[in-house]
């Protein structure tokens, strides 16, 4: 795009952009033996007050058969706040957030003068089964059945009355569902021979019971039950547990049928999704104890997999959106672990009106940006950023990297406002926001005007012990071709305006011929045939090859935000200086103020125009 202040830039073409791969904030569960994995999700939260709208898409590997996904959210949901969303929304978030790869072409050090009309703006390029009805809370009564009390046998009189005495007392299924009648079986043994045979019956409505033989328990709440066996003799008691799993509401969307839970024990919910059908994982009640003790509920999304389209041997799932008001701004990422083949990659999009966002209880690291690369990276710029980030994080164990906080500008009209620099053709339009919550937080959102902040994590089952939380930031700027006295700008620094990206260049010198007394050298921009220069996005970063490319071979200077060296002669690992004569021709700040603009403007009012 065409900003103003941006005298003379190439249209920003991306060749290559697909969907982040990264965790997912709940777990699977199915009805199959199988393992299931999940190796990515697209997040975004749009957040304003206490207000938060999650949107997921997530890339499932498993068996499609009747399986589900379980995520804890803060409140029960309503139909109204759950909707399914146009995979194209995530693409272009995605698009947008993706580190850069960038070309620049040295210009004729002998330019011709070029008289420029009035500032002009380019438009922007657009581009399970069905759960049975909970019955009405009520109370059955004796709830099972009564057994008629038959007179004692003669005894005879050399067999004197053994009292009972209970020595184990077992209930099956452990977990019910609340308000709905269901078969319990009874199942206790004596440590002795009682005489005459005991009549047993169960507290909280149970009535007689009988051992091995089922009747039907309706309970609203989850109780110790206590099994009194008694003959002439006397009695002994026994206490068994049942725990009961609240189905708070059930709707339809889309291919989604939908259960939001609340349990009071993980051990009770774990047991009602096995008895329901489903493979659970191992260490479920584990990860599910803290969300149940901080009161959270459970949003239940099974799905009919005849409706799953199947790519590249994973589930492409319908992105799925819901809204809720909750005092911490979190994601919950723990119980996703469950589902861990081994390392995840979590990406997290943030959008805001005008605030960029942090995790408050992990380390933050802003990715090492803006320096040069060599022209072998062209063809394995998602290999290439995979090392990068990957290194960034073996020197910040446990670190939540920082890949974008840009400030998008509102727009005047619909579908028009400077949202990046570079910018890729696959960009949101202003309706992705209304699709992705700015419907219920309003706003400038609405029109475009908004902050996008890209959170990147890669870890796994040890490594994170606690749940992603956010808050606010200060602006940051870099990553941008800013230039100075000083050279070209790097990493991150504080700034009035959001204006900070992962981006890296290659750049081709002039090698045509000299032939002016003072040539101008270092000034960028697009190629010499006054073609587009071309933009790559790095995406898929989870599947990318680790480990064959090395990074130290494709980097033009020692990465001292890491502590990382280039290969070659060894290098004293400070800022490089860089040379003063480099020109402004590209540079960045799409939404800096346009005090800046005009003055590196007036800069390069004599460079050549480059279109």
């Amino acid at each position: 795009m065409r900003t103003i202040g941006t005298l003379a830039a190439a249209t920003a073409l991306v060749a290559a952009t697909s969907i982040a791969a990264h965790a997912f904030c709940g777990f699977y569960v199915a009805g199959s033996n199988e393992k299931m994995f999940n190796d990515a999700t697209q997040v975004v939260l749009m957040r304003d007050g206490t207000r938060t709208v999650l949107s997921m898409q997530n890339d499932y590997r498993g068996p499609l058969e009747d399986f589900a996904m379980v995520v804890p959210v803060p409140v029960v949901l309503k139909p109204t706040d759950v909707k399914v969303l146009d995979k194209g929304v995530f693409m272009r978030i995605d698009s947008l957030g993706s580190p850069r790869l960038v070309e620049y072409w040295e210009q004729d050090p002998c330019p011709v003068p070029v008289q420029y009309n009035d500032y002009s703006d380019m438009e922007m390029s657009k581009s399970s089964r069905q759960m049975a009805p909970s019955a009405t809370s009520s109370e059955s009564g004796g709830g099972g059945r009564d057994y008629v009390m038959k007179p004692e046998p003669k005894r005879a009189k050399e067999r004197p009355a053994v009292p009972p005495v209970l020595a184990s007392f077992s209930v099956y299924p452990p977990s019910i569902t609340a308000g709905v009648a269901t078969p319990i079986t009874w199942t206790y043994s004596y440590a002795n021979q009682p005489w005459p045979e005991p009549q047993c019956q169960v507290d909280h409505g149970g009535g007689y019971v009988r051992n091995g033989i089922a009747s039907n328990l309706t309970l609203n709440d989850s109780a110790d039950l206590t099994l009194t066996c008694a003959n002439s003799a006397g009695k002994s008691t026994k206490q068994a547990r049942i725990n009961v799993v609240k189905i708070e509401a059930k709707f339809d969307v889309a291919e989604y049928q939908i259960v939001i839970l609340s349990a009071k024990e993980a051990t009770g919910l774990q047991d009602w999704l096995k008895i329901n059908g489903y493979k659970i994982p191992a260490d479920a009640e584990a990860l599910l104890r803290p969300y149940i003790e901080s009161g959270s509920k459970f949003f239940v999304a099974k799905v009919n997999p005849k409706k799953v389209a199947m790519v590249d041997g994973r589930a492409a799932l319908s992105p799925l959106r819901f809204s809720y008001d909750s005092e911490e701004f979190s994601l919950p990422i723990r119980l996703g672990l469950a589902n861990s083949s081994g390392k995840q990659d979590l990406i997290v999009n943030i959008i805001a009106a005008d605030k960029r966002y942090e995790v408050a209880n992990y380390k933050n690291v802003m990715i090492p940006t803006n320096f040069d690369v060599k022209p072998a990276v062209k063809t394995r710029f998602t290999e290439f950023y995979t090392a990068l980030f990957d290194k960034t994080v073996e020197a910040n164990p446990g670190a939540v990297i920082t890949e974008y906080a840009w400030q998008a500008v509102p727009s005047p009209t619909w579908g028009t406002g400077p949202k990046c620099d570079p910018c890729p053709p696959v960009l949101p339009e202003d309706k992705d926001m209304l699709l992705l919550g700015a419907d219920i937080i309003g706003g400038p959102i609405q029109q475009g005007g908004f902050v996008l902040t890209r959170l990147h994590a890669r870890y796994g089952k040890n490594d994170m012990k606690d749940d992603l939380r956010f808050r606010e930031a200060k602006p940051i700027t870099g990553g941008r071709e800013v230039w100075s006295k000083q050279g070209l700008e790097y990493g991150a620094a504080p700034a009035s305006v959001n204006n900070f990206q992962a981006r890296y260049a290659m750049r081709y010198w002039w090698t045509g011929p000299i032939k002016c007394q003072n040539p101008q050298r270092g000034v960028w921009g697009g190629p010499p045939n006054g073609g587009n220069s071309q933009v790559l996005a790095a995406g898929k970063s989870a599947f990318a090859p680790r480990g064959k490319l090395e990074l130290a071979s494709v980097i033009k200077r020692d990465l001292w935000e890491i502590g990382y060296k280039k290969a070659g002669p060894m290098q004293k690992a400070t800022p490089p200086a860089k040379s003063k004569t480099m020109g402004f021709l590209f540079f960045g700040g799409g939404s800096v103020g346009a005090g800046v603009l005009i003055g590196l403007a007036l800069l390069v009012h004599r460079r050549r125009r480059v279109d």
